[in-house]
């Protein structure tokens, strides 16, 4: 697992809408870690949220719609804590 495999998949699921898709069905990080693993990547969810941060310094949200929309769809809070 590894921050690397984070960053490609959240590199390769902004270009790809057949990703994006394939997620609609998540409704949990262990969902989420899943379809990821499916799909040739391995990263924990502290992996992943410490790549996002990392990318989105500096960011403001003006939206709630958009390429991300099926991220935010994920209830992180009461399960990041035990990956």
């Amino acid at each position: 697992m590894s921050i690397k495999s984070a960053a490609r998949f959240l590199s390769a699921a902004s270009r790809d809408q057949v990703i994006r898709d394939r997620f609609q069905a998540a409704r949990s990080p262990e969902d989420f870690l899943s379809i990821s693993q499916e799909l040739g990547y391995s990263f924990t969810t502290a992996e992943l949220k410490k790549i996002i941060t990392l990318k989105s310094r500096n960011i403001q949200v003006r939206r709630t719609t958009g390429v991300w929309r099926w991220l935010r769809q994920v209830n992180w809070v009461e399960r990041c804590q035990s990956h």
